[in-house]
């Protein structure tokens, strides 16, 4: 394996670590450590250049968390500098470890998830079902914290030879008690490296080929394990032709490929003779003891795929079909009659269910869909293209579109983080929620009865760039005036463009749609403001356009139709039943000066 160096040039530039927090911070723009972190980007980004560059940055110490998916797990976080820090140099060597990987080596690699490991395995089974008769599978005793750290330091020091790096993945690797951490992805991607051989002498039934020694000795448990005795010579040599046709089974069995896949720590293989592949299948679990001081968890077995299919990465996969796991079906059955039980509709069920009946539609699960009763003629993927036809705005893209609950500020001391610039505003109707009302229908006889009638409920939907900073200028007249600095967009490659980002969301609260029905004005637009969290008295959650942000736009909201001047009204008259106009007596005057006439508009 040739060995790379002077790759720490390449690392030790603050382009690399722009582009590291960028990976890193990818989707998680709305947590509070990751918008601490960006408060101070360059400086705490040129801090981790320098402790590259010097050799003094130390991981910090482990937060330790229990999960259950459904199994116990341990996953290990760090701070957000941790990651950038980690991050850095993985830009520059990622592809390094990756091109090691044989392709049906799946997970934490980009572009190979569960459902490409799946679909790998499947389409090895329905193209030849013949050589794919048997199976087994094995799995790895506590993978990840039983990679022994002077193995893994051997590992990569036969593929790198930088003695920063070097010295840097040393210092992550020790950083851990106990093998590689659960939750950061260089770990992620060394355990995979860690077995990337292995797959590698898998694949090729470990080299036993070209080696007569072991090729004899294998050939030998294959064809026989007894001693055999014949009483005549035509059956000696009838048993002899027999043990000759088995010898050069074998012979021909150690030069073909094992079929081989590999989801993290799963192992899954596939051949036509059930004792060749009981032969394999000792060999990994040697070489695994042997070389890697990985244990293989007991219970493994070679079984045909008929009789019970294989069940890897939640589903079970057959010769002619997919099925899902049943794990997994019990807990859509159960999701579904929770949602039956509150009197949802078929359409609320399948919004509340979508992450497990789209989970489904992977695998041949129609049958069990229409017992469920959920219509799938409007499946998740129909609704999401009728979704993108439906921009709310002209000329923005469904890309645009951005959780609510990004722009939403909980704490009050954190309103500067969340500040947007509402560009815009609509009130639809949802296409996701609806709500019951009573109608006077009269019927037939003459008699009008109340109807119990259902109606879609009303959504706002807000057009709005992030603004990042804010700057307060004073005029000559004294008057202070306010200049934004706004997130920008980003190209393909991630990189940000002189453009101002513009995002639109959607939102149910009937405070704010009330406040955009009575408060505002398209003619107040644009203004900056801030949505606000709050709790009332009884202890729930509600959110509204902040006051503050209200009455920073009070500038915006009050204009003299004549000149257009802008003007800050009093107290008094900062209330939605007055019309926001004003007349100019004469020659226009400065904002807030004396002669511009407020005209009441319901008194």
């Amino acid at each position: 394996m040739k060995r790379r160096g002077h790759i720490s040039p390449r690392i030790e530039t603050i382009e690399n670590y722009e582009a590291a927090f960028r990976g890193f911070a990818e989707n998680k723009e709305h947590r509070d450590n990751v918008r601490r972190f960006a408060a101070d980007l360059e400086a705490n980004l040129m801090e981790l250049l320098a402790e590259y560059r010097d050799g003094t940055g130390r991981t910090s110490d482990y937060q330790d968390e229990v999960i259950y998916e459904p199994k116990r797990r341990i996953v290990s976080k760090l701070p957000v500098r941790d990651h950038v820090r980690q991050w850095a140099p993985l830009i520059q060597t990622e592809r390094l470890f990756t091109d090691t990987f044989i392709r049906r080596s799946c997970s934490c690699v980009k572009g190979r998830g569960t459902h490409d490991f799946i679909n790998l395995l499947r389409k090895e089974l329905y193209a030849d079902p013949e050589s794919t008769w048997y199976f087994v599978q094995l799995d790895a005793h506590h993978f990840f914290p039983n990679i022994a750290h002077f193995l893994m330091k051997e590992r990569i020091r036969s593929k790198i030879k930088d003695p920063k790096l070097l010295r840097f993945l040393d210092e992550f690797i020790d950083s851990f008690r106990q093998g590689l951490p659960l939750g950061v992805k260089i770990s992620q991607i060394l355990a995979n490296f860690f077995l990337a051989k292995f797959d590698h002498d898998a694949v090729g039934v470990f080299g036993i080929a070209g080696d007569p020694e072991k090729l004899a000795y294998w050939r030998d448990r294959y064809v026989t394990d007894s001693l055999m005795t014949c009483r005549t010579q035509a059956q000696a040599g009838e048993l002899g032709r027999g043990v000759a046709y088995m010898a050069g089974k074998f012979d021909r069995y150690v030069r073909e490929p094992v079929k081989y896949f590999r989801f993290a720590d799963n192992i899954v293989m596939l051949h036509r003779d059930k004792v060749f592949l009981h032969l394999v299948t000792e060999m990994c679990i040697m070489v695994l003891a042997r070389d890697y001081l990985i244990q293989v968890n007991k219970g493994w077995n070679v079984r045909p795929v008929w009789s019970g299919g294989i069940d890897v990465c939640g589903y079970v996969s057959f010769h002619t079909h997919r099925a899902l796991r049943k794990r997994n079906k019990k807990a859509l059955c159960r999701q579904v009659a929770k949602c039956k039980k509150k009197g949802l509709t078929p359409e609320e069920t399948r919004l509340q269910c979508a992450s497990r009946i789209g989970f489904a539609t992977h695998a041949n699960a129609n049958n069990l869909l229409r017992k469920l009763d959920i219509n799938m003629e409007k499946r998740l993927g129909k609704v999401i293209k009728n979704r993108r036809a439906n921009i709310p705005f002209k000329g923005m893209r469904y890309d645009q579109k951005r959780p609510f609950a990004d722009i939403v500020c909980k704490d009050p001391a954190q309103e500067d983080n969340f500040k947007i610039m509402l560009l815009d505003y609509a009130i639809e109707d949802s296409k996701v929620e609806t709500e019951d009302y009573f109608a006077e229908v009269t019927g037939s006889d003459g008699v009008v009865r109340q109807e119990r009638k259902t109606r879609p409920k009303k959504c706002l939907v807000i057009r709005y760039k992030r603004i990042l900073q804010t700057a307060v200028q004073t005029a000559v007249d004294g008057e202070e005036q306010e200049s934004y600095t706004f997130e920008k967009e980003k190209d393909k490659d991630g990189n940000p463009t002189g453009k101002d980002a513009e995002y639109y969301s959607y939102t149910g609260s009937a405070i704010m749609i009330d406040q955009a029905d009575k408060d505002f004005s398209k003619e107040d637009l644009p203004c900056p403001t801030v949505v606000m969290e709050q709790v009332n008295k009884m202890n729930k959650k509600f959110y509204k356009f902040n006051s503050a942000g209200n009455a920073a736009s009070a500038y915006h909201q009050h204009r003299c139709v004549a000149c257009h001047i802008g003007y800050v009204p009093p107290p008094r008259l900062r209330c939605h039943s007055l019309a926001r106009i004003a007349l100019c007596r004469g020659a226009c005057l400065q904002p807030g000066a004396i002669g511009h006439i407020h005209v009441p508009a319901r008194h």
